[in-house]
């Protein structure tokens, strides 16, 4: 699992020091090249991640059972509908577009301020359980835990540099996790038909990209 371990110990550092030299980098490069290098350092840091976790010796810590991989068929819905949200709504206290938010509408804000996130939440513990392996619950439980703190980390980088009366109105018009919001348009149906197109892709790509069917896993 040395490949493993190193594979995780390079994405932190991935993470973590551009986050520590933001400010600089974005001085330097300016923020929209800051957040394409950022993003194509990350998908290429978490595809050699995934590599690793596939190729690396691990052992059970549970037996597999059929209702384990439904019930990660089920959870992977509303990841993708949260995951559209992000991208499609402006999300300005998480990972997302800063512009175009309205108070007035705070859409999934006012249920989630960090759709992103809650979203990779539910991947990983999906998956944790689904596998089961000890490394499935280093890789996917870490990266459960790694998202929930991303809830207070991103808060507090985009909040750094926003003048009080700003803070003040992004703070009271979302919530960190309201399920009540739900209820006042959160999920637009935009949201809900990009989140469709994505779940079906993930679900009949799966199985030729990583090599496991979660179909027939589930047994259906």
């Amino acid at each position: 699992m040395t490949g493993f371990f190193i594979a995780i110990a390079v994405f932190l550092a991935g993470h973590i020091v551009p986050g520590l030299l933001r400010a600089r980098l974005v001085g330097l490069i300016g923020y929209r090249p800051y957040i394409v290098g950022f993003s194509i350092l990350s998908i290429f840091l978490f595809g050699w991640v995934v590599h690793e976790v596939l190729v690396a010796e691990s052992f059970l810590l549970w037996d597999h059972q059929t209702w384990q991989a439904q019930l990660l068929v089920v959870v992977m819905l509303p990841a993708c509908i949260l995951w559209a949200c992000a991208i499609l709504q402006p999300c300005p206290l998480s990972i997302g577009r800063k512009t175009g938010f309205d108070p007035a509408t705070p859409g999934i804000n006012g249920f989630c301020r960090h759709p992103l996130l809650l979203g990779m939440i539910i991947w990983g513990i999906g998956h944790m359980i689904a596998n089961g392996d000890l490394v499935a619950v280093l890789f996917f439980g870490g990266s459960a835990a790694f998202a929930l703190i991303g809830f207070w980390r991103m808060e507090k980088i985009r909040l750094r540099d926003v003048a009080p009366d700003q803070r003040a109105i992004w703070l009271g018009a979302t919530r960190r996790f309201a399920p009540s919001g739900l209820l006042r348009g959160a999920v637009r149906w935009q949201d809900l038909l990009a989140g469709i197109i994505l779940y079906v892709i993930l679900l009949g790509g799966h199985g030729h990209v990583i090599g496991v069917d979660p179909r027939m896993m589930a047994g259906w």
